[in-house]
């Protein structure tokens, strides 16, 4: 009797150490990614007529409908019922605690329906001394995140699953399938330079991890910052695309990393390192499209695939009457269009030109966004080459214009013949 028991113990001490996940030994899984809501909790906003137009003057996030998208996410997750759920920060608009403690609410539903969550925190989330309030036309400061709160806040959300975590607790690895680990690696960022950086420690303590995999092991790896450039430019890239890359880049060559998963650039789209090392970045899901990704694993191929929430049915399907909410399809493109729109039309101000050839060219500009962060500017490239924007833009000789270089830089071989929204790898055979 006193040996069973002994096995006993040693079989659920030996299910303790490495997470005692019964998840772990599934051949096939499917992960859900998801970054940069930027969740504002409702408890510090009246979605003000000033405060949407903060953000139509800002990059065009949502944020005045995160609730209902992050709710209707939450609701997807629940009825496909992934494996698990990576999302690669900026969880909240500008690290307000309020809105971290709302927010874990709706990952509490995931892990109560049975899913894992994996979260790490981006630049937004935590030591941003930024955290505001807003009501009317006025703001307030509010109480904001320190990296010890975050780690309070989250442990039940990834850190909970992970069988090893990095000395600062705020990077770990975990097993979500038989021979698939997912680490999630944060690197923070400077607001000296704003660049971001791995720290030294982290790489040590990856590196030691790592080297106790197996060679034929899965490895899926996430981070709130890019890899690699997604945009070719090295001063643009810089806020964007991890410092010290190269360093991280040598541990994932040195081990096979499969796949990357970050976000930060708000921008759907898929790079590679020099290597070959993909890093694909999930559009923010409070941009247009509202889209996550969708990673399938099997022993014999990984792949990612794009997927817009569907907000009108969840509109619908939740008895909402508001109109924006009902034809959100439209809503979304009308109110990203008017952010850059916007932009475009300030570049414009000091050419000489007539009213109608800014029109033309802010309309180009903006229609170009839409498409870029959507992933989908290989769709739109040639129906941009015939426009009246694009004809007057090459007519006058607009390249050194902010706004049009950038098209020019952005529009690069990759993009322009590639689906940003998709992706797959075959592995090799063992």
């Amino acid at each position: 009797m006193k040996k069973l028991f002994a096995l006993f113990l040693t079989a659920a001490l030996l299910l303790t150490a490495c997470g005692g996940n019964p998840k772990e030994e599934k051949e096939e899984i499917t992960l859900f990614h998801a970054t940069d809501m930027h969740y504002l909790s409702q408890q510090l906003t009246d979605n003000s007529e000033n405060f949407v137009n903060m953000l139509l003057d800002g990059d065009g996030k949502m944020t005045h409908y995160s609730e209902q998208i992050c709710n209707a996410f939450v609701d997807e997750v629940i009825a496909a019922k992934p494996d698990a759920v990576l999302i690669s920060g900026d969880i909240t608009f500008n690290c307000e605690k309020l809105s971290h403690e709302d927010f874990i609410l709706k990952l509490k539903k995931i892990e109560d329906a049975g899913i894992d969550v994996i979260t790490i925190p981006g630049n937004h989330d935590v030591e941003y001394p930024f955290s505001r309030g807003y009501e009317g036309d006025y703001s307030y400061k509010a109480d904001y995140t320190a990296e010890a709160d975050f780690v309070e806040y989250y442990k039940d959300f990834g850190p909970d699953i992970a069988y090893t975590k990095s000395p600062d607790g705020l990077s770990y690895i975990a097993k979500l399938g038989k021979d698939i680990y997912v680490a999630a690696i944060y690197t923070p960022q400077s607001f000296m330079t704003g660049g971001t950086q791995a720290d030294k420690d982290m790489l040590l303590w990856l590196d030691t991890e790592f080297a106790k995999l197996d060679k034929n092991d899965k490895i899926i790896t996430l981070t709130h910052q890019n890899i690699v450039n997604h945009y070719p430019d090295e001063e643009f890239s810089f806020k964007y695309t991890i410092y010290n890359n190269d360093e991280l880049v040598a541990i994932y060559d040195k081990y096979g990393v499969d796949l990357n998963l970050s976000g930060h650039i708000h921008l759907q789209s898929i790079a590679q390192t020099q290597s070959g090392i993909t890093d694909i970045a999930t559009s923010s899901l409070t941009i247009r499209e509202c889209q996550y990704g969708i990673v399938d694993i099997s022993p014999q191929k990984i792949s990612y695939k794009a997927k817009p929430i569907d907000m009108q049915s969840w509109a619908k399907n939740n008895g909402i009457t508001e109109k924006a909410l009902l034809e959100f399809d439209n809503y979304n493109d009308e109110f990203y269009f008017t952010s850059a729109y916007a932009k475009a039309m300030a570049s414009l101000e000091d050419v000489k030109m007539a009213d109608e050839e800014k029109d033309a060219l802010a309309t180009l500009w903006a229609d170009f966004n839409v498409n870029y962060f959507a992933g989908t500017i290989n769709q739109y490239y040639p129906q941009m080459l015939q426009s009246e924007g694009y004809r007057i833009w090459k007519e006058k000789g607009l390249e050194d214009n902010w706004s049009f270089s950038y098209i020019l830089k952005a529009c690069d071989e990759n993009k322009i013949n590639n689906p940003q929204t998709e992706w797959s790898k075959m592995f090799e055979s063992e």
